[in-house]
């Protein structure tokens, strides 16, 4: 899967330029975690690169279609979890048994096949997240854009659903960027990171995991300089 690049980004509101000829390269089907402060312009990158945001500059290596998974679950309350899949299934796989086996095994993995015919209303806020993993990677897109989806999250479910999105990025790769403000959250995923800062924004820092996300443990005494690293430029 290719390289993503960002080239010559500039976005403005108004008096305000948050990027201004901004250059990043995404590993391509691998986690890409971005970090920074509040209001530095993580969303606006996602928004950029999914082009929703006007922008100018380029974004080069986005082959298929794209995902995102946003901090509110955005499902419609008014149909069941399984309608809710099938609804972004049924424009490209036109079979209703395929659609079917292929949601009843994504509910499986992700350990919520009880909620198949519960409405989001009906479902706990982690359930409802790992309904909108399911929905993400069922879609059949190559990029995956994640605008701080655990945020709100306790540590352990938080934990829980982060070894689900590597299992399922393992099983069925995607180029995925995350954007957090949470270091726990790129310790535990990045296979690269990167971290901007200031007005507009530049890249302060970036840099390569290349332990095993499966393998890691916030204990890891490897990964202690990393931390201190993106801790030392977020309090820049």
């Amino acid at each position: 899967m290719k390289d993503i690049s960002v080239k010559n980004l500039s976005v403005s509101y108004g008096d305000k330029v948050v990027f201004d000829s901004f250059d990043a390269t995404l590993a391509g089907g691998k986690i890409n975690v971005v970090l920074g402060g509040s209001g530095v312009g993580k969303s606006t990158l996602l928004g950029a690169i999914a082009g929703i945001v006007q922008h100018s500059g380029e974004v080069d290596g986005i082959e298929g279609g794209i995902s995102f998974i946003f901090q509110k679950d955005r499902l419609i309350p008014t149909i069941s979890v399984f309608k809710n899949l099938d609804l972004i299934l049924k424009s490209v796989v036109k079979d209703k048994t395929e659609r079917k086996n292929r949601i009843e095994e994504m509910l499986s993995i992700l350990e919520i096949a009880d909620c198949r015919d519960k409405r989001p209303t009906e479902i706990s806020g982690g359930q409802a997240q790992r309904v909108a993993l399911a929905r993400a990677f069922l879609y059949p897109s190559d990029l995956l854009l994640m605008d701080e989806p655990f945020k709100a999250l306790d540590t352990a479910l938080k934990q829980r659903l982060l070894k689900w999105l590597i299992a399922l990025n393992e099983r069925n790769p995607k180029t995925i960027v995350l954007v957090t403000h949470a270091i726990d959250e790129c310790l535990l995923t990045a296979d690269k990171y990167m971290v901007i800062s200031g007005s507009p924004a530049t890249m302060v820092l970036e840099g390569e995991i290349e332990k095993s996300a499966r393998e890691r443990s916030l204990a890891d005494e490897d990964l202690s300089k990393v931390r201190q690293d993106i801790l030392r430029t977020l309090m820049v």
